[in-house]
C-alpha cells in the first residue's frame, strides 16, 4: 500500500481545554468526515473522486484502514498558513466551518457563526503532506 495519511488541523483557541475535549473531537469527526460527503455530493458524479495522484487499489486500502494525524495551531492566522503552504503544492484541501460559542466569561458564552475551525489535508501522500506541516505538534 502507498503511504496515504489524512492530516487534520484544528485551532486550539476555540476551545476551553480539557472540559471542551468532547466538542473538539466532534469536532475532528465532521472535518475528517467532510472529505467523503463533498466528493460524493459533487453533481457530477455519482462516485467518489480520487485525490491527486493516488490510484483506486490505494484509496481502498486507506479507506478500509483510514490513517490520519490530528495537529494543532493556536489561531486562525496559523491555521489559514499552512491551508495556504498545502495549496500551494497542490494537495486536497478541505476547510470546515461552524458555529463556535467563546466563553466570554463564567456565566456568558456568545455564538459565531462560519467560524473556521480546522481544515483536511489529504487524504495524499504522506511524505507530502509532512513538507507543509513539519512537526507541528500532535492534537
Amino acid at each position: 500500500m502507498a503511504n496515504i495519511n489524512q492530516t487534520i488541523i484544528v485551532r486550539t483557541d476555540l476551545f476551553n481545554l480539557p472540559e471542551d475535549t468532547g466538542l473538539l473531537a466532534a469536532q475532528v469527526a465532521h472535518i475528517h468526515a467532510k472529505v467523503f460527503t463533498e466528493n460524493l455530493s459533487r453533481p457530477q458524479s455519482s462516485h467518489f473522486v480520487l485525490p491527486n495522484n493516488i490510484v483506486p487499489e490505494d484509496f481502498v486500502a486507506w479507506v478500509k484502514e483510514p490513517y490520519l494525524l490530528v495537529k494543532k495551531v493556536p489561531n486562525a492566522e496559523a491555521l489559514k498558513h499552512f491551508r495556504d503552504l498545502a495549496d500551494k503544492i497542490n494537495l486536497p484541501i478541505y476547510e470546515w466551518y461552524d458555529t463556535v460559542y467563546v466563553r466570554l466569561s463564567e456565566t456568558m458564552k456568545q455564538a459565531f457563526e462560519m467560524v473556521l475551525v480546522g481544515i483536511s489535508i489529504g487524504p495524499a501522500d504522506a511524505d507530502r503532506i509532512r513538507t507543509v506541516v513539519g512537526d507541528l505538534p500532535l492534537l
